[in-house]
């Protein structure tokens, strides 16, 4: 639902290489997207969610409308737009595979909102009622995405982890649980952030990141949480903490476990029911698991593998 702002793990990707650091990353790198212009009517902003429909109502934004194969952009530049297009299409294709979603089941397209104004995007997020430092949004079939004046577009994980919220809702039998949701956009955005840039010579390394056995929240209370921490300095800990538990669900098993996990629990399952039926005949209790995760979180845990490549 949420990407956080800078100063959080998600921001500290490392550039290894001699002649090129983060920043310098080009959108050629991505597939390049073809959009069409749209022509906007009344009919079609009424079939928007009421979130749209504040968003394109916002005073002094001159909104034009565009569309690629799967998503509508709403954006004040073209060129933004088309940059945007080309990450989005190809990080979707590219996560579907890896969460083994092999084909599109919805026809209605997703809605993507483009903010270029530190002040709109401000003015929006207060509007909506969410915390103030998320740093992007996603809500049901659109995506919000803060991309202000000085920022790199191709240099951060934002699109990455929202397009993982937006699948999840777009393809799963019912809802994922917050930590859930929010561990596998974090681990998604990393892993296909790292393996496409890798894979245009830009050597980027994850940062380690460690749980404290201070900050470490039981299993039994992170996962049965229904929101996000009321305290802004427990946020931190509970994306790390969730993210660390997927990374560790996915080495636990195969794939097929994973996906079983992630469907029985987002059907209204409870955690110790869908790891039992995922990963009862490696971990026959919660507490033989939480014992073992726990081991592994508060050490110097390696969020992506080096390699950064999609099993």
């Amino acid at each position: 639902m949420k990407t956080r702002n800078p100063g959080s793990i998600a921001w500290l990707l490392l550039a290894v290489s001699a002649t090129a650091s983060l920043v310098a990353v080009e959108p050629s790198g991505f597939n390049p997207v073809k959009i069409e212009d749209l022509t906007w009517d009344d009919a079609q902003q009424d079939a928007l969610s009421r979130t749209a429909r504040m968003a394109l109502k916002m005073e002094n934004i001159e909104w034009n409308h565009a569309q690629s194969e799967h998503f509508v952009y709403h954006f004040v530049k073209r060129v933004t737009a088309e940059q945007v297009a080309s990450e989005i299409e190809t990080y979707y294709e590219a996560i579907k595979k890896d969460l083994r979603i092999d084909d599109d089941r919805w026809e209605i397209p997703a809605h993507i909102f483009i903010f270029e104004n530190k002040a709109f995007w401000t003015t929006f997020i207060s509007k909506t009622g969410v915390d103030p430092w998320s740093g992007g949004l996603t809500f049901g079939n659109d995506i919000y995405l803060p991309l202000l004046p000085g920022a790199k577009i191709f240099s951060k994980t934002t699109i990455p982890h929202e397009l993982t919220h937006l699948i999840l809702g777009r393809f799963l039998r019912g809802r994922p649980p917050v930590w859930l949701n929010e561990g596998v956009a974090e681990q998604q955005a990393y892993k296909h952030f790292v393996a496409h840039h890798k894979s245009k010579g830009l050597n980027l390394l994850m940062p380690t990141t460690i749980v404290s056995a201070a900050q470490y929240v039981p299993l039994t209370t992170l996962t049965a949480a229904s929101d996000y921490p009321a305290d802004p300095q427990k946020v931190h800990a509970f994306y790390t903490e969730s993210l660390c538990l997927v990374q560790f669900l996915q080495e636990t098993g195969s794939p097929a476990d994973f996906l079983d996990f992630l469907q029985t629990l987002s059907g209204g399952a409870k955690f110790e029911t869908a790891l039992n039926r995922a990963y009862g005949v490696k971990y026959r209790t919660l507490e033989i698991f939480e014992q073992k995760f726990k081991e592994v979180a508060i050490a110097q845990t390696r969020i992506i593998r080096e390699t950064g490549a999609t099993q």
